[in-house]
């Protein structure tokens, strides 16, 4: 498996807040001491953590619609107006959001400072292992994987980055962004605890999703490994024999339990599940809720805490 590994060091400098026009890249002189910060937000994870960050000193915006799959979402004019108006704009990068740089170059005024969160952490090269798919084919986005939030540990990285590039904005504001970005850090840490010692004795098994390999930083972190139909591009789709040879591995690795994510719905999981004598249980990428969720308020770690408890009972039934 390839991976891209930076030091310590250049972790820190590639965190580095900058703006969409360099004349951003320190705290507007018309800033006030105590001003809402606005924040835009390309994904669901990133959203939460700022919200959480920045407390009741900010205002969030999340640009993906409920229920949208941030690999095909065509934003509209309004979106501009969006970031237009936001003091930061927080993506992940590696070409996750595909339509972020035309939304960026349509903008009238680009004052907005840009945090790309993906920059700087151990990424996973898309000719990785666990990015290769059930029936043999590897897809990327600019050679790395993306779903970088999968990885708890990173996102603590990411936490970071986020309560800096804010402290930039509003010094006044540093000490709560510091405050509550302990917080969130430690509730990461609980959650990777919970993980680790439950899935600790399914370390090297395999886990089918009828979906695209968005989980290659959860499985590496855990020990492992990731099996899915579509590889890494949510628009791969395998061929008929292509099918028989995944219905033959599920078969032969003993599988019991298929995943599906939410974009790709279960219609293949099921099939696959009802040829191998399996159920099937959901896995959610997490970068963007469904309307019922959001009006739920689910978040990103009630969201995780499902996935480790349907990955258990799919690892015990193998």
């Amino acid at each position: 498996m390839n991976r891209l590994r930076f030091s310590s060091f250049l972790l820190i400098v590639s965190f580095s807040f900058f703006p969409v026009n360099a004349s951003a890249s320190s705290p507007s002189p018309t800033r006030a001491a105590g001003d809402k910060i606005k924040v835009v937000a390309t994904v669901f994870p990133l959203a939460e953590f700022a919200r959480e960050i920045i407390g009741d000193r900010g205002e969030i915006v999340l640009l993906l619609p409920p229920g949208i799959d941030v690999h095909t979402w065509q934003p509209r004019i309004s979106d501009i107006r969006k970031l237009e108006a936001a003091d930061l704009l927080v993506s992940i990068g590696l070409g996750l959001e595909p339509w972020l740089d035309s939304l960026i170059k349509g903008m009238a005024v680009k004052k907005t400072s840009r945090l790309e969160a993906a920059l700087g952490l151990d990424l996973i090269a898309t000719n990785g292992d666990e990015h290769t798919s059930a029936a043999g084919r590897s897809h990327g986005h600019e050679g790395f994987d993306p779903h970088v939030w999968l990885d708890f540990g990173q996102d603590e990285a990411i936490v970071d980055a986020l309560a800096c590039a804010l402290s930039r904005i509003a010094p006044d504001g540093a000490g709560l962004f510091s405050r509550n970005a302990d917080v969130l850090k430690e509730r990461l840490r609980a959650l990777d605890a919970s993980f680790r010692a439950d899935l600790e004795k399914f370390r090297g098994k395999e886990f089918f999703v009828a979906g695209h390999a968005a989980f290659a930083y959860l499985a590496r972190r855990y020990g492992i490994k990731q099996v899915a139909v579509y590889g890494l591009s949510p628009d791969a789709a395998p061929t008929p024999r292509e099918m028989v040879e995944i219905i033959s591995r599920a078969k032969a690795s003993g599988v019991k339990t298929v995943f599906y994510e939410p974009a790709a719905g279960d219609k293949m999981a099921r099939l696959i599940a009802a040829e191998i004598g399996a159920d099937v249980r959901i896995l959610f990428p997490g970068h963007n809720l469904n309307p019922e969720q959001t009006a739920r308020g689910v978040t990103f770690f009630r969201l995780m805490e499902e996935n480790l408890e349907n990955l258990k009972h799919g690892f015990a039934g193998n």
